[in-house]
């Protein structure tokens, strides 16, 4: 088989490792030894897998209040409502607005009925922002506080109150001006006659979702994960049950990272933090804050103040989050965003699609605009290696005849075959080299477009692409995108035979349709724009150079 077309073929499976080596890398497992969260001290206990973060003896000691019939409250912003219950005095419900949910029964379409929920737990033990203490005067995992009474609310906050241990537990829920932002404030007060030991953790709790079944030519799976940022450290488990890290000291946040949104919760007043994410055995992702153990005399009390940032993960809202323990400044949340190894990249292009849509007010039209800016930027390169391939296919005459001369030696062949390069000064890999410099590029595209939260709902043409960060409901563009795959191969010259140049003609465009079908629509668009976009590009230097585009790219006579 000819060297080129081995190429090419080589190139595609290259592309395609990658592809799922960078974006449907799988969650790490844990590490065997993990550091202790209260003392930063190894234990033995964590030497294999430790026992769940809920475990640990309850002491017959802790005074707790039954639990009281159910009461409920909505408070609500421009951005989001949250349903607050006592059971726990926690979150129950919290609805992001203007964001809908997906329908996973219709393959993950928008459902204009539902707001995207960022609880759906389904169970009262694993409500987020729920409170316990892993040391309480004294006793070790002390239970979870319960008998809370909801004792005042008003349009902006609202007021849990619960006795523990000889202890007043109060919990505050304060709405925020900033964006998907509202704050958490437990206060403890000693109400006995003995000095209070107690360190507070506070627990964020998403569900456990199941891989979707795609195929092997669907898009990469979103993983929800438990998600922990200690210092510039983000660590995440997702998959496995059982997976679990704990990080200390400075933890900037914890929370539940989806692929679109966040549920974060950050400590403020605090000069030490640790966290712990795990997977738990019950099929929930677990994500913990343990503050700093505090010394409460007779009488006196201590208050924990932590925010919690519940919404899209556009940069801007989360950069907007200060906070962090021993931290100032930012709080870090835009390390949510997983662009990868391709950061470097996906940043500037996401604020030039985002400086596009400005302008036009649609991101199928940004897209558009974006990828034309790509086409101009690596105009050098694609022209670079047109040339190369151009002169490669001068030289198929000669090529032929050599087959035929040494076509039974292949040492002598590959020997004359280099001295007809040599002689004409043609490199064989000049065509492929600009091509493999733009990959990063390429990628990065994907990244950027598979990952931004601007392209969720986002609509391009109403009545069949409503959403791009979904499939195309009709699979109307990767078919044309492979029919125009498939003249971009007629368009370029090549050195190969008829019989390998047909097979590559058509198995190409059917291999790379299927592989579209499932992706994001908005990445689609960018492949084919580029696709139209490169057509252009060649039929105009074919005929700037006379090559004729109906035999296969063939160099026309003069």
């Amino acid at each position: 088989m000819e060297k080129r077309t081995i190429l090419a073929i080589t190139l595609c499976i290259v592309v395609w490792l990658v592809w799922q080596a960078f974006f449907i890398k799988p969650v790490e497992p844990p590490p065997g030894t993990i550091p202790d969260g209260g003392t930063g001290k190894d234990t033995a206990a964590n030497e294999n897998k430790p026992a769940s973060s809920s475990s640990g003896n309850i002491p017959d000691a802790i005074d707790t209040e039954p639990q009281k019939p159910e009461k409920t409250v909505w408070l609500e912003t421009d951005y989001y409502k949250v349903l607050l219950t006592n059971h726990g005095a926690a979150i129950k419900d919290l609805y992001i607005k203007k964001y809908w949910a997906r329908d996973e029964k219709k393959g993950g379409a928008i459902d204009k009925t539902k707001l995207q929920d960022l609880v759906d737990v389904g169970d009262e033990k694993h409500l987020p922002a729920t409170i316990s203490f892993k040391k309480f005067g004294g006793m070790e995992n002390a239970p979870v506080p319960t008998g809370w009474t909801l004792v005042n609310s008003d349009a902006s906050s609202a007021v849990f109150r619960t006795n523990f241990g000889g202890a007043e537990i109060e919990k505050k829920f304060r709405l925020t001006e900033t964006p998907y932002l509202f704050e958490v404030i437990a206060r403890v007060t000693n109400n006995g006659d003995e000095t209070l030991n107690e360190q507070m953790k506070v627990s964020l709790f998403g569900k456990l979702k199941p891989k979707p079944k795609t195929g092997c030519f669907g898009a990469p799976a979103a993983i929800t994960t438990a998600a922990c940022l200690e210092g510039e450290t983000l660590e995440q488990v997702g998959k496995n049950k059982g997976d679990f890290r704990e990080l200390q000291p400075e933890v900037r946040w914890t929370g539940i990272n989806q692929q679109y949104f966040l549920l974060a919760l950050v400590p403020t007043d605090v000069e030490e933090a640790a966290c712990r994410v795990e997977v738990t055995d019950d099929d929930y992702l677990r994500s913990d804050v343990l503050v700093t153990e505090r010394v409460i005399p007779p009488g006196g009390e201590v208050e924990h103040r932590f925010l919690v940032y519940a919404g899209p993960k556009k940069l801007e809202n989360l950069k907007a989050v200060s906070g962090g323990a021993g931290k100032k400044g930012s709080a870090k949340l835009d390390k949510s965003v997983n662009f990868g190894i391709f950061a470097v990249l996906c940043y500037p292009m996401l604020w030039t699609l985002r400086l596009f849509y400005g302008w036009v007010g649609n991101y199928g039209i940004a897209i558009i605009f974006l990828t034309i800016l790509v086409k101009l930027l690596l105009l050098p390169l694609t022209q670079r290696s047109m040339r190369s391939m151009r002169e490669l296919a001068k030289l198929k005459p000669m090529m032929e005849e050599l087959k035929k001369k040494y076509g039974d030696d292949k040492q002598k062949l590959n020997e004359e075959m280099l001295n007809l390069y040599r002689t004409h000064k043609v490199n064989p890999m000049g065509g492929c080299f600009p091509m493999l410099l733009q990959m990063p590029i390429w990628f990065a595209l994907y990244r950027m477009l598979y990952s931004s939260v601007e392209l969720y709902q986002a609509p391009f043409i109403a009545g069949w692409i409503d959403d791009l960060s979904f499939r195309d409901p009709y699979f109307i563009m990767p078919i044309v995108l492979g029919a125009t795959m498939f003249l971009q191969q007629r368009l370029t010259p090549t050195a190969a035979d008829t019989q390998q140049a047909k097979i590559m003609m058509y198995a190409m465009p059917v291999f790379f349709t299927f592989i579209m079908l499932y992706l994001p629509s908005g990445l689609v668009l960018y492949i084919f724009v580029n696709s139209l976009l490169s057509i252009g590009h060649q039929m105009l230097y074919n005929r700037m150079t006379g090559v004729a585009g109906g035999n296969n790219g063939k160099v026309a006579s003069k």
